[in-house]
Parts: structure tokens; C-alpha cells; sequence
């Protein structure tokens, strides 16, 4: 029914919910819906926030399986598309507040309102109008974004302490493994199929519509619209961006080169621009979860500040879709993929580490540096020895540390002094964890 007061159309909110017409697809059940279950009946808002594309929306109905299996009535639901075509005119607070009137008479008229918020860096004040809805209402909501600042500024305004956020990532690498149907025999390298899998991942990535995926051509495509819509929704309208073409290669460049060192300087030179823009543009690149920057490790500010940083793309597939794919590639993939990984248990700090030899990953949880990761493609008699060195010179540094070293395919080789893993073995290690409602690390300058 249309209601003529309200100017809304009931049948347009019922496509997203489940007491509407239509059943929405949880699809293949995720590892962090464990994480969020044991704050259903929590007080606080619960935020996801990741890249665009990567599985909010699917997370977030199976949190609403969740809920329902709970004895929660379905009409006690209320999902909200925010990129809806049907409510792009009228976006914002007001609104949201007619569709719930609407909602509350003709679907719920009372008990408590479990209310879920699909991409809410469409709507400026959202985070206003959950707090009424929470302190005034009672609501228990639930809310995705494709925004980090939902970690910090829109979050820290208003809802201080009264929300738990979690990130949302691609599939990992065992996500991927279940998507694909590919067993792992109890263990890694006991399945043929292993290795093709972890080869296919790191070209490739987690983004689930590529996994499930089985045409190159369709898979690139897909990569190269995912970054198209990140740069134009997320980043240019959302910061008022009007030198797209700019801001595009310079994204590309650092998609093309993870897991490598670069400086605001260099790119401000590169892409002749002023130093406060390409800082500006880097920003909002790792706010829109494109990129994700790890600084020097160092106590002191101005060191930080003096060494490049390290930038990874927040997916080994889009790389592969920006850049031609090639064996010199697969170390800094790697890299990549293991960054990603660590990342997934919302360490407090992740930093690059050098001394006479070079270390990718420095973990820091609380104010302990509590693991050394080295990470390398060759195996075997080719390990390179700065490698090995590299992981020695670090225990001087940082002695209390776990020390580990990650290699590609097949058999890793005994290290003194330090662990050794293959990369499938790391990458199939349990590491989800909630987020604090805090933003971890310590960001470059």
C-alpha cells in the first residue's frame, strides 16, 4: 500500500525484508557471525564496516537468521537498503523517521524493534537517529558501512561506548576454501586440489561474486568495477573528489605495487600534485577500504614520520585486475594475503620493521610487539638468506616476540631459533576476532 501522508510506498521497504514478499539469501555462512552472536541481546549498536562488495549485506542476514532463531517475530525486523534507488531523493534523518512511523503502524505496532542499516554513509546524521531510536525506542540496531570513519568520527559523536564494531573482509582463505567445495583433508597439503586453491586465491582474491566465479573475463571485470565504485561512492562523493582521472591512477599505482614502500613525497611528485593532497588522497583511499597503510615501526613520532610507509591492497584481486599477473609477483601477493589475515584479528598496531635486513609484518597487541611475521614465495634450498637474517636481527629488537617465518607452496624448512609455516597453514589459522569500537595502529603522517 502507498501512504499518501508519508509519501512512501510500503512495498518498496517489504523487497528488503523478510515479512515482504520476498525470502533474501543468507547465502554461505560466514566465520565472523560467531563473533557478533554473543551481542544479539547487548545493549550497544553493532557496526560492520568493510569494503564495498565484500559481503556486508549477506553478513548481516544471517545475523537476522540469528536473531529469528532467537523467537524473534519476523515483523519485529525492519532492513533498510540505504542505496535503495527508491529513496535516493529523500535521504536522511526525517525520512527515516517516516518510514518508521510507517512501519510501526501498519507492520509492528509494538515490542522491541530489532532494525538493521544497510550502507549508512548515505545518510548524513544516521548516527543521531539510532541513538533516539535505541535510547528512546528500546531498538537493537544494526548497522553496515563502506566507511572506517564510522570507526572514529560519525561513531565517536554520538555513540561513544554504546556500540561494538566489527570489520568485515573478503572471504579468507578458508571462507574461500567452503565456497569452493574444497575439502582440506584435516589438514594443509593433504588435498591435491591445495595448492591450485591457494594459487587461485591469491590471483584472485575473496570477493564472493569473483570466487564463485569461474570466468577470468567476468572475474576482472567485476574487480575493475568493484574499484570504480569504491573511487566514485566512496570516496569522491563522499569527500567532494572533482579530479577523478588523479585520483584513479594514483589508486591503480598503489593497488599495482602492495606490499611495497612508498612516501606522500614520492606520490605528491609522481602525480604532481601539492604533498597535503596526495596525503588527502591516501586517506581516503584506506577510509574507503581500498588500501590499508603500515607505518615504521618506532616509539618515536619523527622516525615514523621520516621512513616510508608500506601500503596493501586490501585485496590480492584487485591488484591482479589492475596490473598484468606474473611468477615476481607471487612473493608480494603473499605478503599481501598474510597482512590481511593478521588484520582479521584487529591487532592494536601493524608495522614494517628495518634494521640491516627487512621484516614485512611487526604485530603489536596492547603495548606488546607480540609477533615477527617474514614472508617469502621460495622454499626450500631457494629461501634467499636476508630472509633468514633478517628474522635473526629482529630478536635483538624485539626478543619477546614470536618470530615466524611464512612460505609459499609445499614443505617449509626448519629455521633456527624462529618457527617456520607454509603459507596455506597460516592462512587456514583461526584469527577472527570483534573489533574494540576503536580504530588500531598508529597511522603514517
Amino acid at each position: 500500500m502507498t501512504d499518501t501522508n508519508y509519501n512512501l510506498n510500503l512495498d518498496l521497504i517489504a523487497r528488503w525484508n523478510r515479512w515482504g514478499s520476498h525470502r533474501l539469501a543468507s547465502g554461505f555462512q560466514r566465520d565472523i557471525v560467531a563473533r557478533i552472536v554473543p551481542f544479539l541481546r547487548t545493549p550497544e549498536v553493532v557496526t560492520l564496516v568493510g569494503p564495498r562488495r565484500a559481503g556486508k549485506t549477506t553478513v548481516l542476514f544471517q545475523v537476522l537468521d540469528a536473531v529469528l532463531a532467537t523467537g524473534v517475530p519476523v515483523q519485529g525486523t525492519l532492513h533498510l537498503n540505504l542505496e535503495e534507488p527508491g529513496f535516493s531523493a529523500e535521504l536522511g534523518p526525517a525520512f527515516l523517521d517516516r518510514i518508521w512511523d510507517l512501519w510501526r503502524r501498519e507492520v509492528f505496532p509494538e515490542g522491541r524493534a530489532w532494525v538493521f542499516l544497510d550502507e549508512v554513509q548515505r545518510l548524513p546524521g544516521w548516527e543521531r537517529w539510532v541513538r533516539t531510536r535505541v535510547e528512546r525506542d528500546g531498538a537493537k540496531v544494526f548497522v553496515t558501512g563502506s566507511s572506517s570513519a564510522l570507526l572514529s568520527r560519525e561513531l565517536g559523536t554520538l555513540l561513544t561506548g554504546r556500540h561494538v564494531s566489527f570489520r568485515v573482509f573478503p572471504l579468507s582463505f578458508g571462507e574461500y576454501l567452503r565456497f569452493r567445495g574444497v575439502p582440506t583433508g584435516g589438514g594443509p597439503g593433504s588435498s591435491p586440489n591445495l595448492e591450485h586453491a591457494l594459487l587461485d586465491y591469491l590471483r584472485w582474491g575473496g570477493f564472493p561474486e569473483v570466487v564463485l566465479s569461474q570466468d577470468p573475463e567476468r572475474r576482472s571485470a567485476l574487480l575493475k568495477q568493484y574499484v570504480d565504485d569504491i573511487l566514485f561512492k566512496d570516496v569522491a562523493l563522499r569527500h567532494g573528489v572533482r579530479d577523478l582521472p588523479t585520483l584513479r591512477h594514483l589508486a591503480i599505482h598503489l593497488l599495482k605495487q602492495t606490499a611495497s614502500l612508498q612516501s606522500h613525497q614520492r606520490l605528491a611528485r609522481a602525480f604532481g600534485v601539492s604533498l597535503d593532497l596526495a596525503r588527502a588522497y591516501v586517506g581516503f583511499l584506506q577510509e574507503a577500504f581500498l588500501i590499508e597503510t603500515m607505518p615504521f615501526m618506532s616509539l618515536k613520532a619523527t622516525e615514523r614520520q621520516r621512513n616510508p610507509w608500506k601500503v596493501h591492497a586490501v585485496d590480492t584481486g584487485l591488484r591482479t585486475a589492475m596490473a598484468l599477473w606474473g611468477s615476481e609477483d607471487l612473493g608480494r601477493g603473499a605478503e599481501t594475503m598474510v597482512h590481511a589475515q593478521v588484520r582479521r584479528s584487529s591487532p592494536d598496531g601493524l608495522f614494517w620493521w628495518k634494521g640491516a635486513g627487512e621484516v614485512d609484518l611487526v604485530v603489536q597487541r596492547g603495548i606488546d610487539i607480540t609477533e615477527v611475521l617474514q614472508v617469502t614465495w621460495s622454499e626450500g634450498a631457494a629461501l634467499p638468506e636476508r630472509e633468514i637474517a633478517a628474522l635473526r636481527e629482529v630478536r635483538r629488537a624485539f626478543p619477546g616476540a614470536r618470530r615466524r617465518l611464512i612460505v609459499g607452496p609445499g614443505a617449509a624448512p626448519q629455521i633456527e631459533g624462529a618457527e617456520s609455516v607454509s603459507l596455506a597453514r597460516f592462512l587456514l589459522e583461526g584469527r577472527d576476532e570483534p573489533e574494540s569500537g576503536r580504530p588500531g595502529g598508529i597511522l603514517p603522517t
